[in-house]
């Protein structure tokens, strides 16, 4: 069957238009596998913003807690160094008084030995001049008062060395119970001494991660959008 010219027009028209919405059935159907990607992609998305957001606010009541510990280190440093100036004074000022309790230890031995032998001296001019009264009296007799007078000097001594030895020993104990307080208090500021920065690295790091996860959370839908524009 021959086709005239115009006939042939109309059958080329219809083949282009036929190949044409064929070619525009497989574009129609790459584009929706491909809005099928991207939606599968959205999803991936939002999840890990979700799990982005879940370690962001993790992040942020961690950094509170560093935070918190952090101002008490600092309130804990301040309370150790107002408590060892107040020991180092105490101490100095325990120091300052066994000096003197020293010097007037001293200042008090040199006085007893002094009227030791003022007393011993009266004693024997006392002696000499019972004698010189009386005759009566053998030289076992003065011997005796004399070492009787001896025997009670020593006791005096001795009473007052050993009161001075007890109290020296008490003043030494307390300065060492004293010494002990200040090394303990200066253990526990060094060990925070030594955590503090740890805690500042701790509290940095921390706060540059937040900084990482601090942006604004939106939830945007490139499905929901597609899916008007098809």
């Amino acid at each position: 069957m021959a086709f005239t010219d115009p006939q042939r027009q109309l059958l080329t028209l219809i083949r282009e238009f036929a190949t044409e919405k064929s070619q525009g059935g497989k574009r129609v159907i790459g584009l929706e596998k491909r809005i099928q990607e991207l939606g599968c992609e959205v999803d991936v998305a939002n999840g890990e913003m979700e799990e982005v957001k879940c370690i962001k606010e993790t992040t942020e009541q961690e950094l509170k807690g560093y935070e918190l510990q952090l101002a008490l280190n600092e309130a804990s440093i301040q309370t150790l160094e107002a408590r060892i100036s107040i020991i180092q004074d105490e101490i100095s000022s325990v120091e300052g008084l066994k000096n003197e309790e020293g010097a007037s230890r001293d200042e008090f031995i040199r006085q007893m030995f002094d009227l030791n032998a003022k007393i011993r001296k009266f004693q024997e001019e006392k002696c000499i001049k019972s004698q010189k009264k009386s005759s009566i009296g053998t030289t076992a007799d003065r011997k005796a008062v004399k070492k009787v007078v001896t025997e009670v000097e020593l006791r005096a001594l001795e009473d007052i060395l050993a009161h001075v030895a007890s109290q020296t020993t008490k003043e030494e104990q307390e300065y060492i119970a004293e010494e002990n307080i200040q090394n303990q208090v200066q253990k526990e500021y060094i060990d925070l001494q030594r955590k503090f920065p740890l805690m500042e690295a701790i509290v940095k790091e921390t706060k540059a991660l937040q900084d990482l996860t601090r942006y604004p959370y939106k939830h945007y839908s490139v499905w929901n959008w597609l899916s008007g524009h098809d």
